[in-house]
């Protein structure tokens, strides 16, 4: 059977996602970047049968509910003032909606494949992508996003003010290498943050530099089991700022079972970070682990619709620090309808 809600848990973009959600507005957004945002890269889903000529699309309309306990660094209205830099966060509750689309187009006879997308809390990409025989499936991609931070996340005592961060991406992801089953990517982010306070006042915590990903996946077939696939990845965070620059790992393993018109993907990601200097607000080390765990469940031709599914989703997930402000958590179920032709 083929699937009509790929699984959005195995595709090659999964842990850089994790890694800039991370780095930019926490725990909060990391669930929403862990499930939405590029897992299954268009052009290694639809690659096969957008040999042929002719268009093709996929677009997820749904709502989700967040109970989050925010970090200290995320951006939300009940987190806009901290009395205190060290305290934990109370629940946070939040409905958002999930909108996600792309549209692309293949060409038989070069065998290339276009597309561009986006959504909500998805950054708007383009991406080309060339099968080339005996090497594989070559893509060329570029990302943009835009997200809201704090001009001085540890401002205490009075409001904070939001301010624009902007990133700009690109990156070669290289799908079935020789002939393999073996996925090789690459990305690099060039991050501006639009008015650094922090920045400013603290020249070791400026925020504007890039973070690069490099990394590996590999599936194993199970036959009836389904499929499981694992990935690792390094992720290089080097900014302007040397108590925001360092290094970080990356490990996920998914799994993906399709029972008559039923998908279920299960993924499991885990990340740790450290900074190469002491922090100057806090005059400690900053280490970092986050873990996320979720379930997306998907129902094939609704109501005899073709090209049609429902999905369900779940995900729980949780970063523990050194440093109290940058931990946090956050619980997303959500659930909608999507359309693949």
């Amino acid at each position: 059977m083929t699937s009509y809600h790929a699984c959005k848990l195995s595709g090659f973009l999964c842990i850089p996602c994790v890694a800039t959600a991370l780095s930019s507005k926490g725990p909060a957004l990391l669930v929403i970047c862990t499930l939405f945002c590029l897992f299954n890269f268009p052009l290694t889903a639809h690659a096969e049968r957008t040999l042929g000529d002719g268009w093709f699309g996929d677009i997820q309309i749904g709502v989700a509910r967040i109970d989050s306990k925010p970090s200290g660094v995320d951006v939300f209205d009940d987190t806009e003032k901290r009395d205190l830099l060290r305290y934990k966060s109370s629940d946070v509750p939040e409905e958002i909606p999930l909108i996600e689309g792309e549209i692309g187009y293949g060409f038989q006879s070069t065998g290339t494949v276009v597309l561009a997308g986006g959504g909500i809390e998805d950054p708007w990409r383009v991406a080309i992508g060339q099968m080339m025989t005996g090497l594989g499936l070559v893509s060329l991609f570029a990302l943009y996003e835009e997200k809201e931070v704090w001009e001085n996340p540890y401002l205490t005592g009075a409001n904070r003010d939001e301010t624009s961060a902007t990133s700009f991406g690109y990156g070669v992801d290289w799908n079935n290498v020789l002939n393999t089953d073996i996925r090789i990517f690459t990305k690099r982010m060039e991050i501006e943050i639009d008015h650094d306070q922090i920045g400013d006042i603290v020249p070791d915590l400026r925020r504007d530099g890039t973070d690069t990903i490099l990394g590996i996946r590999y599936p194993w077939n199970l036959g009836p089991g389904g499929v499981l696939s694992s990935g690792i990845s390094y992720i290089l965070i080097d900014r302007d700022g040397v108590a925001n620059s360092g290094h970080g790992y990356a490990a996920e393993l998914n799994h993906m079972l399709e029972w008559d018109r039923f998908s279920f993907a299960t993924g499991l990601e885990l990340v740790a970070r450290e900074f190469d200097e002491i922090h100057p607000v806090v005059n400690e080390k900053r280490e970092e682990a986050a873990f996320t765990l979720s379930e997306t469940v998907s129902y094939a031709a609704p109501f005899g619709l073709e090209n049609s599914y429902l999905f369900g989703i779940a995900a729980y997930t949780k970063t523990v620090a050194d440093i109290t402000i940058f931990e946090g958590n956050a619980l997303i179920l959500g659930a909608g309808v999507g359309c693949r032709f």
